[in-house]
């Protein structure tokens, strides 16, 4: 199979497992092809750390973390212990080994709930990809980080961190009773079908090259000037952002026409 259509088997499995969850398992995967972060908006119990989990278990190689964080949360819990051989020679250094720098994928549960020091260096590894460790600035490998709340933040000291979520989903149980059944009743998938870490890069590429016509650009000024008048404003970094979003929009994978997933985007 190709890296394209592993995708889409990847795509109809997760619908097959979460139920009633097609729009959130589409805007995960084009939050994972364009290397952007999504945030999901629920009760307990709606399968969101479970998503990435299944998601993460795709990809071959991957590293995953997942948390919940609370304002006791410490550094610590996040980001790694300091390193004592470190501090013999006066380098605040911590060991990153299984924890958020380390990862590929993650899931912080309650994200809007961690204390400002936490959230600080959040905002710095989501948005740039980079973690001050000590003396040194490194890069982390983070793909796409899945934030979860039960609430929309209240506090201005959050917007920053809230509008670093280009993708937002607000998720509910399952409503319909046949789903409900299909969901008492469904048992593990004896295979998954899987991505090398190679492969998603491939793919992120291809996502990275698909044109966008002149119409597309003047659709979201359009659109932009229509919120205005409602009061509704999103940052100029989201707008551009968005482009990523509607170059790998899920109607793209195996279509012929780079652009018809663009159109059903707008």
């Amino acid at each position: 199979m190709t890296p394209r259509e592993k995708l889409k088997s990847i795509r109809e499995e997760l619908k097959q497992t979460f139920l009633e969850r097609a729009d959130l398992i589409d805007g995960a995967l084009a939050a994972l092809l364009s290397s952007h972060h999504l945030l999901i908006i629920g009760p307990p119990g709606t399968a969101k750390s479970m998503l990435a989990d299944e998601l993460c278990r795709r990809i071959e190689g991957a590293n995953y973390f997942q948390w919940l964080l609370t304002r006791f949360t410490t550094p610590e819990e996040i980001f790694g212990a300091v390193s004592l051989k470190a501090l013999e020679q006066d380098d605040y250094r911590r060991v990153t080994t299984r924890k958020l720098p380390d990862a590929h994928i993650a899931f912080l549960d309650e994200i809007f709930k961690a204390n400002s020091s936490i959230l600080n260096a959040i905002l710095t590894l989501i948005n740039e990809r980079l973690f001050h460790n000590g003396k040194e600035v490194t890069r982390v490998p983070l793909l796409t980080l899945f934030g979860a709340s039960n609430e929309l933040p209240e506090e201005e000291e959050l917007t920053a961190l809230y509008d670093r979520f280009l993708v937002r989903f607000v998720v509910n149980y399952i409503v319909e009773d046949f789903r409900f059944l299909r969901m008492l009743e469904s048992q593990s998938q004896p295979q998954r079908t899987t991505l090398t870490l190679t492969e998603l890069n491939e793919l992120q590429q291809a996502v990275r090259d698909v044109p966008l016509p002149s119409y597309v650009y003047r659709g979201i000024a359009d659109i932009r000037r229509e919120l205005n008048k409602k009061n509704i404003h999103a940052s100029d970094r989201r707008y551009r952002q968005s482009l990523a979003l509607l170059q790998d929009s899920p109607s793209n994978i195996g279509s012929s026409r780079p652009d018809a997933g663009t159109k059903a985007a707008l």
